[in-house]
């Protein structure tokens, strides 16, 4: 079972690696969009960043939106990139899912504001979905010196028709490793669960 699981969240990692013969298509591309819109009054924007990884700089990891039923594919994001998407305001629940280890974030967003969340690689852990707070001597607030170049070095990109291609051909396993996502969250405490949790006052005007 573990075995299968490893391969299944490998597959849906949608890794850009090169192997042997010609290159697979990409699972990203670059955005169409190059600036970055202020949010609607009826939708929340999310900014998830990718902005180092030096270990595996080829990785591109599947951010994925896991609120209902379905799991949606939002982007494929490499090594220094952002997405941005738009969603309804209230409770959500997130996905960061690439080899064996993939990791939930639950999000509370406002109508009308900005939320950064940053894909933090992790060697050999994969990449856990870290929301940006406001304030905080934490690594993962807007105090933190490097923020400004995460957002400003990072390139737009978008997943690509190949990326939801490959979605769709392996749903099942898509499952898979959703539930066994959930059942690593359900094991955290609540001091840790809060830390993975995107809440309203996280918005950033930036």
């Amino acid at each position: 079972m573990k075995k299968t699981l490893i391969m299944v969240a490998a597959i849906l990692a949608l890794s850009a690696c090169a192997s042997s013969g010609p290159p697979p298509p990409p699972t990203f591309i670059d955005a169409t969009a190059t600036t970055l819109s202020a949010p609607p009054a009826d939708k929340a924007q999310i900014i998830f960043l990718q902005p180092k990884n030096l270990m595996m700089p080829l990785a591109a990891v599947g951010i994925y939106d896991v609120t209902d039923t379905d799991m949606t594919l939002l982007s494929m994001l490499p090594t220094h990139s952002k997405s941005v998407h738009l969603v309804t305001p209230g409770a959500h629940r997130f996905m960061a899912a690439y080899g064996a280890h993939n990791y939930l974030m639950d999000a509370n967003v406002e109508a009308g504001k900005r939320y950064y969340v940053v894909a933090r690689f992790i060697y050999g852990m994969g990449f856990q979905l870290r929301p940006i707070r406001t304030s905080g001597k934490a690594g993962f607030s807007v105090e933190n010196p490097d923020f400004a170049a995460w957002v400003s070095k990072t390139r737009f990109v978008e997943k690509s028709p190949e990326a939801d291609l490959l979605h769709a051909k392996y749903k099942v396993g898509n499952e898979t490793v959703k539930a066994a996502a959930i059942a690593d969250l359900l094991k955290k405490t609540p001091e840790q669960r809060a830390e993975l949790t995107l809440n309203k006052e996280d918005a950033i005007a930036q």
